[in-house]
């Protein structure tokens, strides 16, 4: 799969299957309290799949307007449910990880679940997760160290890329402040992207 690829039949069967959502229910708001700021205003989520991180979020911080991104039009359809129900805090869009239809610095928070397995070019969707980002906002990455994925599972997983947590910190670290980060196969991350320089401080150094 690519940046902008469908999932695996194998991995789509998995996102409904009830250990999935067991799991979602237990590892996503312990990545979303985890957030070293308030969990509110707008906030973008990158990979939405089957859609329970985007109903818990919704079910869980009623001040925040979510928008709701990924590349597989059949996953915007199935959230046409969850716009009906919460109106205008929820927003569906479908588009390309590598290029992100929004504004810079337009949210408060930008975070992906599970998503980052699925990309080849990790390093430019970084960049698109920095740029969107309103500086002092945070960015959360969570998901599974590829590196524990091995035997059977990693030809029905079959990711996009074989990137590790390390690997992954290392490029979330270069361009902003790494405030949280916890786990081993299934890990999570939480950045601030700093403020820019005011040109009487940077002129000092």
């Amino acid at each position: 799969m690519n940046d902008a690829g469908q999932v695996s039949r194998f991995e789509r069967w998995w996102l409904d299957w009830w250990p999935h959502r067991l799991h979602i229910r237990h590892y996503v708001p312990k990545f979303l309290r985890a957030c070293p700021e308030a969990f509110r205003g707008e906030v973008l989520e990158i990979g939405a799949g089957s859609g329970w991180t985007s109903r818990r979020i919704l079910e869980t911080f009623p001040q925040v307007e979510l928008t709701a991104l990924d590349m597989d039009p059949a996953v915007i359809k199935s959230l046409a449910p969850l716009r009906e129900q919460y109106g205008r805090r929820f927003k569906m869009q479908h588009a390309d990880a590598v290029q992100l239809p929004f504004n810079r610095d337009q949210f408060d928070i930008v975070i992906t679940v599970h998503a980052m397995h699925h990309v080849e070019n990790v390093a430019t969707v970084v960049q698109e997760l920095l740029r969107v980002v309103r500086p002092g906002g945070m960015i959360g990455i969570a998901d599974e160290d590829q590196r524990y994925v091995i035997g059977p599972l990693k030809w029905l997983w079959r990711p996009a890329t074989a990137l590790s947590k390390a690997k992954i910190r290392e490029l979330v670290a270069a361009e902003s402040d790494i405030l949280v980060e916890e786990g081993g196969r299934h890990y999570f991350m939480w950045a601030r992207k700093p403020y820019p320089q005011k040109l009487g401080a940077a002129a000092k150094l």
